[in-house]
């Protein structure tokens, strides 16, 4: 693997780009650019309190959980929070809050165990430069989403249509930002996805936990009612 030229010198996720540089010059090959990433949960329900759907009474992993009904919360895409992905991180870089994950991002080193332990497909690595992060991963109807959660985005695409740098999309049902594209862009956009997201923070400034901030809602403009 040292001389491998297909093998990259940065693998080593706790090293970070000292090590990396390290492991390059002693083998001679390219370093390349390299971003710290972090992981993210894709969901708010941390924000809730009324979500459990039935009382579940097994073997408390969310991959087996998820077996039946899509888990004991109401959101078929909600976070489970039996906390497999905490299990998983040998950082100790995510703790469960109210059976929710809260990412540590001074000790995610971004390695991604926890992306491969989600069953749900919640979690993935974003670089610590990010400005925003969507917060929801419903692929439900607008009127579905709202029912259940007020922190569900609407897919109203008013994210879509607000981004300058073309980097918000609508990508398999779900909202996805392209960071790269965002932060190559600059902070010139003044975070114009997240002000467009009328309802509660769908789209959010990256944190550690889901933010609500109840008296920054604006009011829907005709188009985006439509969709409740």
């Amino acid at each position: 693997m040292v001389l491998d030229p297909d093998v990259p010198p940065n693998l080593c996720f706790p090293g970070k780009a000292s090590t990396a540089e390290a492991v390059a010059l002693i083998t001679g090959k390219q370093m390349g650019a390299m971003e710290d990433l972090v992981a993210v949960v894709h969901c708010a329900r941390s924000l809730r309190t009324d979500y459990q759907k039935y009382e579940y009474r097994g073997y408390e992993r969310c991959s087996g959980a998820n077996l039946a009904f899509a888990g004991p919360t109401d959101c078929q895409f909600g976070c489970v929070g039996f906390g497999e992905c905490a299990a998983t991180c040998m950082f100790h870089a995510i703790t469960m809050e109210d059976h929710f994950p809260v990412v540590h991002e001074d000790l995610c080193v971004g390695c991604g165990q926890c992306v491969k332990a989600c069953p749900k497909g919640l979690i993935s690595l974003i670089p610590k430069r990010a400005r925003a992060v969507v917060r929801c991963s419903s692929r439900d109807t607008a009127k579905m989403t709202h029912q259940i959660c007020e922190a569900g985005c609407m897919h109203c695409m008013s994210c879509v249509r607000a981004c300058p740098a073309e980097a918000v999309a609508l990508v398999d049902g779900v909202i996805r930002i392209d960071h790269k594209r965002c932060m190559e862009y600059g902070p010139e956009c003044n975070e114009a996805c997240i002000k467009a997201c009328f309802m509660v923070h769908a789209v959010q400034p990256f944190s550690r936990r889901p933010l609500f901030q109840a008296e920054d809602r604006q009011e829907p403009t005709d188009q985006e009612a439509l969709a409740l």
